[in-house]
């Protein structure tokens, strides 16, 4: 176990039986994507909680998406609204998507050090190209105003902010699929108004 940078203790990530499904105190935002079929139709959610209460959520949706698009768009979509409400209280972000965390609090730096490319200089050409490159522009332009970093939680673990955030993704994505077709009671009861 060791502290993070609030002073609480951390419990080993890799250890299942270690996970909290609690909610934290203070600031957290738990961010989620979902995708099927991937690549599909995609959606993505937030919640946001002040000591244990929510306090907001958000989601949406793409017709043309990946489950990493929108597990990006999760966090860059709670980035900013954290930012639009200039909070300047410590949070926590916790994204069950390891190629989120990784890629906000490590490899960007060094994406963009380069260029914005991958790779050192005897790297093939076509290896050097950065996948889904606007929303980590987005998410580094977010994350250098509002500089939090993220938390990895094990996804599908009866963890509360996670799974209100999955929740929260498959909203999203429901809301852009076309609405069904109305089913015969429905159709009945609108032609009698």
């Amino acid at each position: 176990m060791q502290n993070d940078l609030f002073g609480t203790v951390q419990k080993s990530a890799r250890n299942p039986a270690s996970f909290d499904r609690t909610i934290p105190s203070g600031l957290v935002i738990y961010a989620d994507g979902a995708c099927h079929p991937n690549p599909g139709v995609g959606g993505w959610g937030f919640v946001v909680y002040r000591d244990g209460i929510e306090i907001h959520s958000d989601h949406g949706g793409d017709l043309s998406a990946t489950n990493q698009t929108m597990e990006l768009t999760a966090a860059l979509m709670a980035l900013r609204w954290f930012a639009e409400r200039g909070i300047v209280e410590p949070v926590r972000l916790f994204s069950d998507s390891q190629y989120t965390v990784n890629g906000c609090n490590d490899w960007r730096h060094g994406w963009k050090a380069k260029g914005w490319k991958r790779g050192g200089p005897k790297a093939k050409p076509e290896n050097a190209a950065i996948a889904n490159l606007e929303l980590w522009q987005a998410l580094d332009e977010a994350l250098t105003a509002v500089p939090i970093k993220l938390e990895w939680c094990k996804g599908h673990a009866g963890i509360i902010g996670n799974e209100r955030a999955d929740e929260l993704s498959e909203l999203g994505r429901d809301s852009v699929l076309a609405p069904a077709e109305p089913s015969l009671i429905e159709k009945q009861l609108a032609y009698a108004y």
